[in-house]
């Protein structure tokens, strides 16, 4: 059965968990709740992932930059969950070197970069590579594009290959599996409790009513609107941290890493890698909504700080852009409400449940998506504490079994005439022994350097609830943020396909 029949035979009326909002938090929760024997409605007014948990930096981290505010305690369970992370996804997580050049604007120097690194690893419980420390002639061996004259230091966390999105519906296929209805494009419209719960949703110009025991509001910056809505209101307030980054039509580092640098105001700052090209940013800019966009005054900040920091023969131009990701990180003020934070930029990304016990509300507050499966195993507790009867979740996250990883591999050199590795390590990472299903004759590189085939578009329009061409290039696959919009309206075979599957 495929996941989209999943969907269909999952459909119902009474539920026992709805949730509201299908970012990271929602996804987990519906993942965890389902695998906890829950009858669980999951709702998004937009696709799943589409709007904070799409424009994050990809990074699977453990918080390094909170050892400068002493936040000990907070970094030593992110790494715990970034490990964690690590050993079930080996390979939709990938480990990564973060090399940080020490230039004028670091906060520190070598030396107390070296101890800070080697901390930072033993916090983590080893559970990465060890640091390195480099010599200024070192650093420039090892990355040419650094500043001549300037230390580094090496540490390791973990990225996303392809993309936080792509990771986010991951839990979404769980929660299909374990039997949630999940509905994308629908809009919780109006709520309203008496014995149980009854909300009335809107999917496009089609409206609908459904029950539920209790309700989980993980709709991210927009939490605070929706527990009016359900009139449960929170103690903790948000702030909005808007940050954006830019991919270039380039790449800008040597090997496979991040550089980790420090802008003109003294915060971090990255080169990552976005397929075979390099993504800068990120800002960090205090606005008051949620909806966003990258400003002119942004991206030239943004150029200016790498151009600053690092040493190219050809200086990076607005016209090297490929694509922009622009949202905002809900910053959680405890006891507070959203208005003016002294030290905001103090704010850490720790996340806050609220259980409105007589409402039967759940509300999720802040958060990063590498705390994500801590924020799911919270939420059953939550929902067993207003009296739900769930059991232990089990298998409702990772990549499952890899034995069949080396037989899918010699299968696709033998099918692929290109590029064989990169589609390979592209579908299995996205689909695992699923991915069994998309080898057809012959396998060609649709986008070449992505690892994308027709066979895996087919798949995923046919089993992944994409209505646009958005919810396919830009969350499910990781093409449209690594090719512009004019390099994609070339490919005609890529165009051509789209047409046919209409979208």
């Amino acid at each position: 059965m495929t996941e989209q029949n999943q969907t269909k035979s999952n459909k119902n009326e009474q539920f026992d968990v709805a949730i509201i909002g299908g970012g990271i938090n929602g996804a987990v929760a519906a993942a965890a709740l389902s695998a906890a024997g829950q009858k669980v409605l999951l709702v998004d007014k937009g696709d799943f992932a589409s709007f904070t948990s799409q424009e994050s930096s990809s990074l699977v981290w453990g918080g390094i930059k909170y050892l400068q505010t002493y936040e000990f305690l907070l970094v030593f369970k992110l790494c715990l969950a970034r490990n964690r992370l690590m050993r079930a996804y080996p390979n939709q997580i990938k480990q990564i070197g973060f090399l940080a050049s020490l230039g004028d604007n670091a906060p520190f120097g070598r030396v107390l970069g070296t101890f800070g690194t080697l901390f930072y690893w033993a916090i983590g419980l080893f559970g990465t590579k060890p640091p390195a420390s480099y010599s200024a002639k070192q650093a420039k061996q090892l990355e040419p594009s650094l500043i001549t004259g300037r230390k580094a230091v090496e540490y390791f966390d973990a990225e996303l290959p392809d993309n936080d999105s792509r990771f986010v519906y991951d839990f979404i296929r769980h929660a299909l599996r374990l039997g949630a209805d999940v509905r994308n494009y629908t809009e919780l419209v109006g709520a309203e409790l008496a014995e149980n719960w009854t909300l009335e949703l809107r999917s496009g110009k089609k409206k609908s009513r459904v029950s539920a025991k209790s309700v989980i509001n993980a709709t991210g910056p927009y939490a605070k609107q929706v527990s009016k809505l359900l009139d449960a209101p929170t103690d903790a307030g948000l702030v909005f941290s808007k940050g954006i980054h830019l991919t270039l039509n380039r790449k800008l580092t040597s090997g496979y890493q991040v550089l980790a640098l420090w802008d003109e105001e003294g915060r971090l700052f990255y080169v990552l890698p976005m397929g075979d090209r390099s993504m800068i940013g990120t800002t960090d800019t205090r606005v008051d909504d949620p909806e966003t966009q990258v400003s002119d005054a942004d991206r030239e900040f943004v150029l200016r700080q790498i151009n600053n920091q690092l040493e190219l023969e050809d200086p990076i131009t607005a016209d090297q852009i490929v694509s922009e990701r622009c949202g905002v990180r809900p910053l959680v003020v405890e006891g507070g409400q959203s208005g003016d934070v002294a030290d905001w930029h103090q704010l850490s990304r720790k996340h806050v449940v609220e259980a409105n016990k007589d409402r039967r509300v759940v509300t999720i507050l802040g958060g990063k998506l590498t705390d994500c499966l801590n924020v799911g195993e919270e939420i059953v507790d939550e929902i067993q504490g207003f009296g739900h009867k769930v059991k232990k979740p089990t298998n409702w996250f990772g990549e499952g079994s890899q034995e069949r990883r080396e037989e899918f591999y010699q299968l696709v050199r033998s099918k692929a005439s290109d590029n064989a590795a990169e589609i390979a390590d592209g579908l299995w990472r996205r689909h695992g022994d699923k991915a069994f299903e998309m080898l057809g004759d012959t396998l060609t590189d649709l986008i070449p350097g992505l690892g994308v085939t027709e066979e895996e578009i087919r798949y995923i329009v046919a089993n992944e609830q994409v209505h646009t061409r958005e919810d396919l290039l830009r969350r499910r696959l990781p093409v449209s943020m690594a090719r512009s919009e004019s390099e994609l309206a070339e490919n005609q075979q890529l165009q051509q396909l789209l047409v046919e599957l209409g979208l």
